[in-house]
């Protein structure tokens, strides 16, 4: 069950980039509306990183 958190928590992390990565592309494109939508969505992924650091998920010991 341990794992599971962390492989869930890293399928998180993982998943920023994947988006990150076609964003700084067409950012030049899209301007102002692209860079508030990457904020909103690296706030939603610290609110799911706050709150497995809440629940003892990032606990290694």
């Amino acid at each position: 069950m341990r794992w599971y958190a962390v492989t869930v928590i890293f399928l998180a992390f993982d998943m920023e980039m994947v988006f990150m990565y076609p964003w700084a592309v067409v950012f030049a494109e899209v301007g102002v509306p692209a860079l508030v939508e990457m904020f909103v969505f690296l706030f939603l992924l610290m609110v799911g990183v706050t709150y497995a650091w809440r629940e003892g998920a990032l606990r290694w010991a």
